[in-house]
């Protein structure tokens, strides 16, 4: 087997120990009269280390504001590095496989561990068990045409109260708004609030947050202003 018949999937798949036993076996054969191989199976293992830096959140219900930050720099180090292929052609293919790397990790939902020792046969790479939503969870959806902000609301019941993760878009720089609950009898129970960024009024602003309502008696999940004004109102 020869180094530059490598598909670089085949390396991310070793260093994230999705091969199987006689795959890895007969890899790690090669791998050990490869010194090009070994290379960047070293660098794709030191990228491992980064993934640290994303919440398991993130592999389990898509990455948080923020999440998808190395995976820009490293798909922006491999466009860079583009331009210089015939010069480092194998540099650029281990930046490649890099990318590769992160994208199986976030797409596929590997969780990765902390990696404890330099050989990547030793790390541990445990996989979550996906969970089903929790019964009685409501999805709840808005567009107010006015003010254009939109909001997307997922309603998890609890013992006696909801907890609420929701996203709202659409909402200008500098508001300082709150995520309410309104009860079928027209009582407003606050569930969180926040100060709209420069990335939130561009990307939108997610908001987890609670409320002392019982799950049945939940009418609307609204986005409203400080100063009272309505922004968006997604009904149950």
């Amino acid at each position: 087997m020869s180094a530059v018949g490598h598909d670089q999937g085949q390396l991310a798949a070793y260093v994230l120990g999705g091969l199987t036993p006689g795959e890895a076996a007969t890899f790690e054969t090669h791998l050990a009269n490869c010194p090009t191989c070994r290379r960047e199976v070293r660098e794709l293992s030191e990228l491992r280390h980064h993934l640290d830096e994303v919440p398991p959140e993130a592999f389990l219900e898509g990455p948080p504001d923020g999440g998808d930050l190395l995976l820009q720099r490293t798909l922006r180090q491999v466009r860079e590095e583009e331009g210089a292929q015939e010069r480092k052609p194998r540099r650029f293919l281990a930046v490649a496989g890099a990318a590769v790397l992160v994208v199986v990790a976030l797409g596929a939902g590997v969780l990765v561990g902390r990696q404890t020792s330099p050989e990547p046969s030793t790390v541990a790479l445990p996989v979550p068990t996906a969970t089903a939503p929790v019964p009685g969870t409501r999805d709840l959806a808005a567009t107010n045409r006015d003010t254009g902000v939109q909001l997307a609301v997922r309603v998890v019941p609890a013992a006696g109260w909801v907890r609420l993760h929701a996203k709202a878009t659409g909402v200008r720089e500098g508001e300082k708004c709150a995520l309410v609950v309104v009860t079928k009898s027209g009582e407003r129970v606050n569930a969180g609030s926040w100060l709209v960024s420069e990335k939130g009024q561009r990307e939108g602003t997610g908001v987890d947050g609670s409320a002392l309502v019982a799950p049945g008696d939940v009418a609307s999940v609204e986005v409203v202003t400080m100063d009272g004004r309505n922004l968006v109102s997604a009904q149950a």
